[in-house]
């Protein structure tokens, strides 16, 4: 069952406003930024360790962007998430890592896909967002599914 998204402004004096509303039609999928050191062990392991809190659930669709040589911007794929597993669920080696790094727990993902050859951000719909406010941006299926067919070859896993 979809459930739309209501987002409202706190305006300092218990008002709020209605900033927008996401049909649930229209479904959301989120950016999520991965670290160079990040990349093997996502690919390798088929996870990922997060710190930041979204409405992620079973079926999510994630796109992974870093930042290349360059210094730009890049999508290195997509992927479904499979579960979240939360800090008290993980083992001491885990724990310990995620605290360390201020990560709440570990995505697993369900499907993973490589761009082959990575897809610059400059080229898609999130052209003109700031690249610091990428990382949890909400967007729609539409969107992601305009990105992903502008990936030449993708390695799924």
């Amino acid at each position: 069952m979809k459930i739309p998204v209501i987002i409202y402004c706190y305006c300092g004096d218990d008002s709020q406003r209605l900033l927008f509303r996401v049909p649930a039609s229209l479904g959301l999928a989120y950016v999520v930024r991965v670290k160079e050191e990040q990349e093997r062990t996502l690919y390798a392991r088929q996870s990922l360790y997060v710190g930041i809190r979204r409405d992620w659930s079973s079926g999510s669709k994630i796109l992974l962007v870093k930042k290349n040589t360059q210094g730009d911007s890049v999508i290195i794929g997509s992927a479904t998430l499979g579960k979240i597993v939360e800090l008290d669920a993980l083992n001491n080696g885990e724990k310990k890592l995620c605290l360390e790094n201020n990560w709440y727990g570990k995505m697993v993902f369900a499907m993973l896909a490589r761009f082959l050859p990575a897809v610059s951000v400059s080229e898609t719909p999130l052209a003109g967002k700031h690249p610091a406010l990428l990382h949890g941006l909400a967007i729609t299926e539409d969107e992601l599914s305009e990105i992903e067919s502008l990936a030449s070859s993708k390695i799924i896993t």
